[in-house]
């Protein structure tokens, strides 16, 4: 039986919708995850002024957002205990602020809510710049579109760490977004951006660029041009959400880097459905996933095309990309009003089409992949979000990679467990517009690999889950603080210490290539003949340490456009040395390794959200 491909279920789905549903709910697209809200309405909940948010699941669409703020403002001026208010003036500022910028769907919700005037006097693009809102418009008795711009220009600086002179990178993008609704049925979103990186690095191979949340970049030698982009449709039944297109997403209890599903890897092609009730919430996700890039300029995804389909045209060999496809889903409920607890399960498998029973968005995922052959990637994962309502915030995520069931306890390489535990403490002793932050994540070895390639936990050379490599752990300090509405301040302390993957001293096997002892300590290169099955260790292998301590400036000139300045020394025990120090570099394109410090200056202006 031939199954219908991902890529012709949106046409399918948008025209059964628009042409016999009867009833309609939310048509509001998703709030980029760079988006300052998502700060904001974790503090909120936090402080106890918000409960059963469900913020495990992201993104948020905008009426989301808007339901969240609306419950703010309505307590906006009362008084807790001690006769103090429920929010400072900062963050009634912030509330201002994001009111107006959510202005059409917070009057969806408050139609009878009056806005200050606008200013007559000011040019036009001003004043919606002023007030958050797009720079431009369009209504329509059909539906309306609204269309803004995306930029962006950093630089970072490195010295130190034996550099023999200063390393320079910088980053420049332009783009734009548009997004809005037709019929009141349907909403869409599409947002473009093109970078070009240059400065004192060659660019010949794909792990020489710094930017990390690549697609198919384009290397000319002394700068590189690439793009992202995300492009969807949305509509919303009375009971369930659909999503069709190519967006972002992060599931887990986490503020930016969760294990389980995070933004660290390009958007990608996705049918989405979230459903709700009452304080239960279910996201189920069928993705169109892109394999590692089997190209010359990409040593570290070498091997991985699909030969037995490749031909040559024209004299040129053409490789062609083996099938991968992800399926997932996550089900969040708040249990109590200070306790969210959720549960996802997020399965990797590739070589052939998509399979009904992971399309089908309340199967158990554990028992499915017995069913289809015990041959595709699952990790499983069980997180506690705990918000008593005193300004603090708790919460534990434990994810299982692999089980051997009757060795569990045993140190068996397929055994592979994560932990990530963190909190946040609002105003700590009476200390107003005062974050402190703490979090511990420890990565097992082997994580996110798999003994099949085409099923590593990665979408292009990116990963999926959380940032830090297999086989590693690191505590962090956040302390911010807001000095206004538009400016904050932030220091960070971190350790960290990773477990590398080792070149066999002097050995070459009989294709001249080298023997690397495998530790479990790369996501790209999973369990092959001769590696260790029995044990695994963890922070075996070549041992890295670092400790971090950096500070962070940021100004908000309008509500879509912000300053950066940030400053970060590390202090460095045996950690890869410039120039093949990237995270992506192939372990036979080190450098070397070695003790040293280095000094990390960032600036950047940002305008819009991807």
């Amino acid at each position: 039986m031939s199954l219908m491909r991902l890529s012709n279920i949106p046409g399918v789905l948008l025209s059964v919708a628009i042409s016999c549903h009867p009833s309609w709910g939310d048509v509001s697209v998703n709030v980029p995850l760079g988006h300052w809200s998502y700060r904001f309405i974790e503090r909120c909940e936090a402080k106890g002024l918000l409960t059963g948010v469900g913020d495990g699941i992201k993104p948020f669409s905008r009426l989301e957002v808007a339901r969240a703020l609306t419950r703010v403002d309505s307590i906006s001026h009362r008084r807790g205990r001690g006769g103090r208010m429920a929010l400072t003036r900062i963050e009634r500022e912030e509330l201002s602020l994001l009111m107006m910028e959510f202005r059409h769907e917070v009057s969806a919700l408050r139609p009878k809510r009056r806005w200050p005037a606008p200013d007559r006097r000011a040019p036009r693009l001003a004043a919606q710049a002023r007030s958050g809102q797009p720079l431009a418009t369009y209504h329509h008795g059909r539906g309306e579109v609204h269309g803004d711009l995306l930029f962006r220009t950093q630089g970072d600086l490195f010295t130190g760490l034996r550099r023999a002179e200063r390393e320079a990178v910088y980053r420049n993008a332009l783009g734009g977004v548009v997004r809005g609704q037709v019929l009141g049925k349907v909403g869409f979103r599409a947002a473009f951006e093109q970078t070009r990186e240059e400065g004192t690095r060659a660019y010949r191979l794909r792990e020489d660029i710094f930017e990390r949340r690549l697609e198919l970049p384009q290397l000319k030698g002394n700068r590189a041009d690439y793009h992202q982009g995300t492009a969807y449709f949305v509509f919303s039944l009375s009971f369930l959400d659909v999503e069709v297109g190519k967006d972002e997403v992060r599931w887990g209890p986490g503020p930016t880097d969760n294990l389980g599903l995070s933004s660290n890897a390009p958007a990608f092609d996705m049918l989405r459905l979230k459903a709700r009730l009452g304080a239960v919430k279910l996201v189920s996700i069928a993705g169109a996933l892109r394999p590692c890039p089997d190209r010359l300029d990409s040593p570290v995804c070498a091997g991985v095309g699909d030969t037995s389909a490749s031909y040559v045209v024209n004299g040129i060999t053409r490789v062609l990309d083996r099938d991968k496809y992800l399926a997932a889903h996550r089900l969040e409920a708040a249990v109590a009003p200070w306790l969210d607890v959720g549960f996802q399960e997020v399965l990797v498998y590739g070589d052939r089409g998509l399979q009904l029973t992971y399309l089908n968005p309340i199967m158990f995922y554990w028992a499915a992949q017995s069913y289809q052959g015990d041959k595709d990637n699952l990790m499983m994962g069980v997180d506690l979000d705990l918000h008593p309502g005193n300004g603090v915030r708790l919460y534990l995520a434990y994810v299982v990679d692999d089980l051997k069931k009757l060795r569990v306890f045993s140190d068996d390489f397929t055994n592979k467990f994560s932990f990530q535990g963190g909190g946040l403490w609002a105003d700590p002793i009476g200390l107003n517009d005062l974050d402190l932050r703490a979090e511990y994540i420890r990565i097992e070895p082997w994580i996110y690999t798999h003994k099949f390639p085409i099923n590593t936990f990665r979408h292009f050379d990116s990963p999926l889950g959380h940032s830090m490599e297999p086989n590693s752990d690191r505590w962090q300090v956040v302390a911010a603080r807001r000095l206004s509405r538009d400016l904050s301040f932030e220091l960070h302390l971190s350790r960290s210490r990773h477990g590398s993957n080792e070149v066999v001293e002097g050995g070459r096997d009989e294709n001249d290539e080298l023997i690397i002892r495998n530790v479990g300590g790369d996501l790209h290169r999973g369990w092959r003949p001769g590696d260790d099955r029995e044990v695994k260790k963890f922070l075996d292998g070549n041992l890295s340490r670092r400790t971090g301590l950096g500070a962070e400036m940021s100004y908000r000139l309008l509500p879509r456009f912000t300053i950066e300045a940030a400053f970060q020394h590390e202090w460095g025990d045996n950690v890869p040395l410039p120039p093949g120090w990237g995270p992506n570099t192939a372990l036979q394109s080190r450098t070397g390794y070695g003790d040293g410090n280095q000094r990390h200056f960032r600036f950047a202006l940002r305008y819009g959200n991807l």
